[in-house]
């Protein structure tokens, strides 16, 4: 009797082990699912604020593209202007002498009047500017108008 005694008693004892061995290995799994389920929605997030990033990436490139777009429009527009108006010099130099030796020159006596004119003060301005030291030339200028 104490020997059939032992061998249930052993049974179930191993029997116990293998159940408890068996809970703890399905709570070691139920754990480990868990953690790579946390794991798996922290990437999902990280991947969706990524997208987000991705998308507001794209609206700025499009925004910089249209903006070079309209500039590219703008500078094309400019350059066929100076072309345009290039040209309509070079055929009025072409025609008329005068305008020729005019544009030929260094610096037209037009120019000089006009910079000597803007740097005069004018009633408006209501600042008057000194004299101040010049160089001979210009002392002779200025005592002197031109006559061109």
């Amino acid at each position: 009797m104490i020997a059939s005694l032992k061998g249930r008693v052993m049974g179930w004892a191993l029997g116990g082990l293998a159940l408890a061995s068996a809970y703890l290995y399905w709570q070691h799994i139920i754990t480990q699912r868990d953690a790579y389920q946390g794991e798996a929605e922290r990437q999902r997030e990280r991947a969706e604020i990524l997208r987000e990033h991705q998308q507001w990436q794209r609206q700025q490139i499009e925004t910089l593209n249209s903006a070079m777009a309209e500039r590219d429009r703008a500078l094309t527009i400019i350059a066929d202007d100076m072309r345009a108006s290039t040209r309509a010099l070079e055929q009025l130099g072409e025609t008329d002498a005068e305008s020729r030796a005019w544009m030929d020159s260094d610096l037209p006596a037009g120019i000089n009047d006009w910079l000597r004119e803007l740097q005069r003060p004018g009633a408006l301005d209501g600042v008057r500017l000194p004299d101040g030291p010049a160089s001979p030339g210009e002392r002779a200028t200025r005592a002197k108008p031109d006559t061109q």
